[in-house]
């Protein structure tokens, strides 16, 4: 009864993390964490699992090696607020692993997961219809809006890329079910008609690397379903083959009519030549020459994308939040050593599924005479899945979204215990490995429950606050900030959100009381660079304060310590001009105003630049000629 419990929790976790916890922040993924630490503790208490079939112990062994190597390397990254994004992800990741391997290792209960993956994507379409309709801002949250560019489709999803990686992990495994599964006739109708449905969809997000991953993911589809059927259909072959190729051609025809017109569009307008990617590709590459072996920590090309900005991207374009590439993204976080273990958990688990094809038609085929088998079907479909997904990440930065990590965990456990039954050659044992996986399952159940009650309630009254500010309601969004800042206090945005309060305060005959608030405010922002001195906005805040009190030494080193953190950004050599300019001092100031006209990242128009500053600092200049300085 307990393993059935936790198994249910667990599809109910799929469910809500794919209906929320689909955006790269923490925020709408915690009810599905919690639920996931739920269904873990669970099955952590049951602690001897049925498991039908053998998992892979080597499989098991690099996934741990993996999961410490990175927990640990979060955990000691130099921004805590940073690293917990990756650190409660991969602890969700964790949960649905172990879980697909073990409790879920039944094929009833894998087809109930299928079953949950279906039901997400008619949700993810029927919200897609909305935005097809018109309504691109649509999100199912009434006090959220989609902030996607119109015409491309985002189901539950704010990022239509990530729509499209979702959809490749549920097309595979029903095409692996259609072919080889077992089912009647209405049944493998409505899955042909869901395949369909996806691949539509999928062209709808007009996601290039997507596309491109779907393609690889057919093709490997392909040729391993033919090997299987040359093995033990041989008679079906050269039909089948040519039913393939027809099948092929016209199902690429349709969906590229489907997506012609824009899709060309999106090309001619951001040809494959001048995209952004390059740019930012060359800042993921430039932050991990810094750090090649272990990498700079965490989601710290959150600020490397800043500190490290290519000349390559437009110096109109905002900040790049990620490398839209998970290979960089993780060389540049995590280094040559992550990489790596990624490198030996990925093939550990593809060659397990290979082997287990290969055991199917050559010992299991030969006792039953039978190819229809949704071991076999799911084997086939994640590891078509896989190939897809991995190809797409070359492109994208699906796996920083807690429901397509999920989903990605969901097929790595599927392919770490594919259902081998009785076998020649008995899968190799590693000593320690399933014990140590029970623990961690138990420890990542419990983590990912502490860390709902604890900063999960601080991530909602943050965003409570922006909320209050967004209404115009300074009173709530003062004791929003107070109680996020006593529920988290780990985290430096808190505390500048509540330092610029303080500074933007309106101004009071009391000059006693002004100055105290100044005070407050500086001791925030000063807690607030202590807790993540690498982002800029932070020390220019911080010496605005500190210029208002008379700090004009410490001002400046915080003006500098901005420097080095964005040091292509007009902003921060803006500030220096600005901070000269407070001082009188006319020639720092034209010689900063002029330096921040050359910066690789300009300010957006609409808010101060060096050219009105400049201009104002020439009217003050005039003005002081004839009186003392």
């Amino acid at each position: 009864m307990m393993q059935s419990a936790a198994l249910v929790v667990f599809i109910l976790a799929l469910l809500v993390t794919g209906v929320l916890g689909t955006e790269t922040g923490l925020l709408f993924f915690w009810p599905g964490a919690a639920l996931l630490g739920v269904a873990g503790l669970l099955a952590t208490l049951k602690w001897r699992l049925r498991v039908l079939f053998p998992p892979s112990d080597v499989c098991l062994a690099t996934v741990l090696l993996f999961a410490s190597y990175t927990l640990g390397r979060a955990l000691m990254s130099p921004v805590a607020a940073y690293a917990r994004e990756d650190v409660v992800i991969l602890l969700g990741c964790l949960v649905t692993y172990v879980l697909t391997v073990t409790a879920a290792s039944h094929p009833r209960w894998r087809i109930a997961l299928v079953g949950c993956l279906l039901v997400l994507v008619l949700g993810n379409l029927a919200v897609g219809s909305v935005h097809l309709s018109g309504n691109w801002s649509f999100h199912i949250l009434p006090t959220f809006l989609r902030g996607s560019e119109a015409g491309r489709i985002g189901g539950f999803y704010v990022n239509p890329n990530h729509l499209a990686a979702f959809l490749s992990f549920a097309l595979f495994l029903s095409l692996g079910w259609l072919c080889f599964g077992r089912g009647g006739a209405a049944l493998k109708l409505l899955l042909g008609f869901l395949i369909v449905a996806m691949a539509v969809g999928m062209s709808l997000t007009v996601s290039r690397g997507a596309l491109i991953g779907l393609a690889a993911g057919g093709l490997v589809y392909a040729v391993l379903a033919l090997w299987i059927v040359w093995q033990t259909q041989r008679h079906f072959f050269w039909s089948l083959l040519g039913g393939a190729v027809v099948l092929s051609v016209l199902g690429g025809a349709v969906l590229w009519k489907v997506n012609d017109e824009y899709l060309r569009q999106r090309i001619e307008n951001n040809s494959m030549t001048d995209d952004i990617r390059f740019g930012i590709w060359d800042t993921a590459l430039g932050q991990f020459q810094q750090a090649p072996l272990l990498g700079e920590g965490a989601r710290m090309f959150y600020d490397g994308g800043i500190k490290y900005r290519s000349a390559m991207i437009s110096s109109w374009s905002p900040e790049p939040m990620f490398a839209h590439s998970e290979p960089l993204q993780l060389l540049s976080d995590y280094g040559i050593v992550g990489a790596t273990l990624l490198l030996i958990m990925v093939l550990a688990h593809g060659l397990n599924a290979l082997r287990f094809l290969r055991w199917f038609v050559r010992e299991k085929f030969i006792l039953t005479g039978r190819v229809l088998s949704m071991n076999l079907a799911l084997c086939l479909g994640a590891l078509s899945a896989l190939v897809a997904t991995l190809v797409h990440s070359v492109f994208e930065f699906h796996y920083h979204v807690p429901a397509t990590a999920m989903g990605g965990a969901l097929i790595l456990g599927l392919l770490a215990n594919p259902g081998f039954e009785t076998m020649q050659r008995p899968l190799m044992r590693v000593l320690g490995v399933r014990i140590a996986t029970k623990l961690a399952l138990g420890c990542s159940a419990c983590a990912l429950l502490a860390g709902f009650w604890i900063i999960g309630r601080g991530d909602y009254a943050l965003v409570q606050a922006r909320l209050a500010e967004a209404r115009k309601d300074p009173q709530a969004y003062a004791m929003h900030l107070d109680e996020a800042a006593q529920l988290d206090a780990s985290n430096g945005e808190v505390f500048y959100l509540r330092g610029l309060m303080k500074l933007d305060a309106p101004s009071t005959p009391d000059e006693k009381q002004s100055k105290v608030t100044i005070t407050e405010a500086i001791e925030d922002l000063q807690k607030a660079t202590a807790l993540n001195p690498y982002n800029y906005l932070y020390h220019l805040a911080l010496a605005d304060g500190l210029d208002a009190v008379g700090r004009y030494d410490e001002a400046l080193k915080s003006i500098e310590n901005a420097l080095v953190a964005a040091p292509y950004h007009e902003e921060s050599r803006l500030a220096l001009g600005v901070h000269w300019h407070r001082l009188s001092r006319w020639k720092e100031a034209e010689k900063a105003y002029l330096w921040a006209s050359t910066a690789r990242a300009m300010n957006k128009q609409g808010v101060a630049n060096w050219y009105t500053s400049y201009q104002l600092m020439l009217k003050h200049a005039a003005l002081s000629r004839g009186q003392k300085p």
